[in-house]
């Protein structure tokens, strides 16, 4: 695997870690382990989306010489994380 790719793997994987954090803090429970599960949904929904299907909508740009579409993959990690967060704390009621 080049080097670029790995600048990609990061880029994508600090997305989905901050994706899922940000969907923690305003919807998600209080569990020690409440983070990973919509942290693990974003980086899915990117790597299926991005990777195996290889879905780009809306506008494209270069990074680390590959072509992303990285406002449609942000916003796609955005809504997963967001999903799963809201139904983690189904389980779990009210936020203290």
């Amino acid at each position: 695997m080049p080097a670029a790719a790995f600048g990609v793997l990061a880029v994508f994987t600090a997305a989905a870690i901050a994706a899922g954090l940000i969907a923690w803090w305003l919807l998600g429970s209080r569990l020690p382990l409440g983070p990973l599960l919509p942290i693990v949904a974003a980086f899915l929904a990117l790597y299926v989306a991005g990777h195996r299907l290889q879905i780009e909508l809306g506008p494209s740009t270069q990074l680390f010489g590959f072509q992303v579409s990285l406002l449609f993959d942000l916003v796609l990690a955005l809504a997963v994380a967001f999903a799963v967060a809201a139904i983690g704390r189904l389980g779990t009621g009210p936020r203290i």
